[in-house]
């Protein structure tokens, strides 16, 4: 079931839903036909489509927050990645060379795999994990040899802080991209949405044309919302996207690091050459 709710075209899903619950609500009309000389079938119909819809109601809503909180987890932490690594990239320009420079070229290529990682499909992403954990371990590996020699430094602290921040953040970002809505969740809504339509159908079994107009529409309405809110739950496989613009803005800022020359000497005095004149 994970597989059909992640891999299949949201399309062809939500086809499949919308005939779904049109089916269910025409073999609940068929049900619905069989009962319609019963004296007290329409004095329960309100109550009952009352109670079922509104549970349905609450059922999307419930599982909307869920898929909605996840994309808000998942933007937000592309935020806080991008401001932690460039924290941490000025922050080791703070050391001397030849730590401080690599240290700071090794935060540009993570920064750069982060971005590539954001921007790509489900189906490269497992790679660019891979990568940027190989990354993080050179990372942690580096800053504390870098650090080794001013380690009871403040500066070593505010290094070695801004570096684990932003390894933290990377894991912690794949982490909220591989949760998921619970697929039991998605079929029990799925499935509660059938048996609605189907309780509908039998309550308006015998109705003019009209209604059963009036119905479709809704159930077009319910297979948008149901497709909504997989496609929030698709970090890059559905139309809703993350904003990748914090990391793109990080890379973009990177110039070219320029290693400042050594100042010069100050002038020896050339004591002036002999025979020249001499200055009154």
């Amino acid at each position: 079931m994970d597989a059909i709710l992640n891999t299949w075209p949201l399309g062809l899903i939500g086809l499949l839903s919308l005939a779904g619950l049109m089916g269910a609500c025409e073999l609940g009309a068929r049900l619905g036909s069989r009962s319609a000389d019963d004296p007290h079938r329409d004095a329960a119909h309100g109550y009952i489509l009352s109670g079922v819809f509104g549970l349905l109601a609450l059922l999307i809503g419930f599982t909307f927050g869920m898929a909605l909180d996840r994309f808000e987890t998942r933007r937000a932490l592309v935020v806080s990645e991008a401001n932690a690594i460039g924290t941490a990239e000025m922050r080791v320009q703070l050391l001397e060379a030849p730590a401080g420079p690599a240290l700071s070229s090794l935060l540009r290529d993570y920064a750069r795999t982060r971005l590539l990682y954001g921007q790509a499909d489900a189906a490269q992403k497992p790679q660019l994990a891979v990568q940027s954990e190989v990354l993080r371990e050179r990372l942690q590996a580096d800053t504390l040899a870098g650090v080794a020699p001013i380690r009871t430094t403040p500066l070593a602290a505010l290094v070695v802080s801004a570096v684990n921040e932003t390894i933290d953040i990377g894991a912690e970002r794949e982490a909220a991209h591989a949760a998921r809505l619970p697929a039991t969740v998605a079929v029990v809504l799925f499935v509660y949405a059938v048996v609605a339509a189907g309780v509908l159908g039998f309550a308006l079994s015998g109705s003019s044309r009209s209604h059963r107009s009036v119905s479709a529409l809704m159930f077009l309405l319910l297979t948008l919302a149901l497709t909504l809110i997989l496609d929030l739950d698709r970090p890059r496989g559905g139309s809703i996207q993350v904003s990748q613009a914090p990391m793109e803005g990080l890379v973009a800022s990177f110039r070219p690091q320029v290693t400042l020359a050594s100042p010069p000497s100050p002038a020896t005095p050339v004591s002036p050459a002999a025979g020249a004149p001499s200055r009154p």
